[in-house]
């Protein structure tokens, strides 16, 4: 460290705009020399420690071999120390980077439940499941779910009663299904669904907790009906996204055909249009326009953020790196972000991207992440 450094750092100390660490440091060394010579009596008087730490340092450049060894020495042990700090901030920020590049993005898993309670772990391995009374399921590998008749033929509506399947998916977590009508769901993280098999009566009914994406089989003699905690939705044959995850909003978006939206709470139906997306709170309903590709994209494996409140950005991100982000109540709704981020990044270049984008900083602690 050159004088002018040294004078430049005992300055910054004196006024206060220093670093809790670089003050900590100018402490350290002025403690280490009054240690080597006479006792001082010690005091956070940084004027007066700038001083005598100037004018030793000047002493010693002119006065005897020892002062100036003594002087080379504790601009030796400041240099040192400076450099231990700074390995130390780096090794701790590097194992920070360590640990969340170590956490990778979710994947095809699930947890199919049969009628009779056994559970089915689901993933990318083919497999064939007896799902019914002559009723197969078969994944294959690619992380979707067929159903079939005990022919391998696909199924046709019966008037039997029929028996049901769930398919859930944890945190981290995503899957697919192709109901027994022939209609695919896209199942996000931290959802599930539950269905006949196979469907009977005058409708197609299914619950849902969590996000999905439909694309249902058109018949128009019976009605595919979508049921939440919070509402009803009635299609014939489309493309609609619904997210309704407990304790939240339940918002559901069309991207293509039409909908009708009635609360449970309620029996006013509301009709939705594509590129609309109705957001239900309490017993009214809002609806907005949006770009459905943007809200539909996770399907597609891409997270897209358009002025998105950034509770809700760590909420996805949260579910699919399966991690938990706690942050203060300042982090309101007022707060928002736009991006476009591919969901097979790892923890740490998501993170990055984030921070470049809002300024916020983050802490991990094993599968927790502080927001400050």
């Amino acid at each position: 460290m050159s004088d002018q450094e040294t004078k430049d750092l005992l300055d910054r100390v004196e006024r206060g705009d220093c670093t809790p660490e670089e003050k900590a440091l100018v402490e350290d060394w002025y403690l280490a020399l009054c240690r080597q010579q006479e006792p001082v009596a010690y005091d956070v008087d940084y004027a007066r420690i700038k001083r005598e730490i100037w004018a030793r340092l000047k002493i010693g450049r002119s006065g005897s071999p020892g002062a100036w060894y003594l002087m080379a020495a504790a601009v030796a042990f400041m240099s040192v120390l400076s450099y231990t700090m700074y390995m130390q901030t780096s090794d701790t920020g590097r194992q920070q980077d360590r640990m969340m590049a170590a956490i990778r993005p979710g994947g095809n898993k699930a947890m199919l439940t049969l009628s009779d309670g056994t559970q089915v772990p689901l993933g990318n391995a083919p497999d064939s499941i007896l799902a019914a009374p002559g009723v197969v399921a078969q994944q294959n590998n690619t992380g979707i779910l067929n159903y079939f008749n005990t022919t391998r033929q696909p199924l046709k509506l019966s008037g039997d009663r029929p028996v049901y399947n769930t398919i859930t998916t944890p945190r981290g977590g995503q899957y697919q299904v192709v109901l027994p009508d022939g209609s695919r769901v896209f199942l996000n993280a931290e959802s599930s669904i539950t269905y006949p098999v196979p469907f009977t009566g005058a409708t197609r009914r299914v619950q849902l907790i969590g996000e999905a994406y439909f694309e249902v089989a058109k018949n128009q003699q019976q009605p595919f009906i979508v049921s939440s905690l919070q509402q009803t939705i009635k299609v014939t044959g489309t493309h609609f996204n619904v997210c309704c995850y407990l304790h939240q909003p339940d918002i559901t978006t069309l991207a293509e055909g039409s909908v009708e939206i009635t609360p449970l709470s309620s029996s006013t139906t509301h009709p939705l249009k594509p590129g609309q997306q109705a957001t239900l709170i309490g017993n009214d309903i809002e609806v907005k326009a949006v770009k459905a590709e943007d809200v539909t994209a996770w399907k597609d494996g891409l997270f897209v953020f358009n002025g998105t409140p950034l509770k809700e950005v760590l909420q996805q991100i949260g579910r699919w790196y399966d991690v938990e982000f706690t942050y203060s109540n300042t982090l309101t709704n007022s707060k928002r972000f736009d991006a476009e981020i591919p969901r097979s990044l790892n923890l740490l270049q998501v993170i990055k991207i984030i921070e470049t984008g809002s300024k916020l900083q983050f802490k991990i602690d094993g599968r927790k992440i502080n927001v400050q």
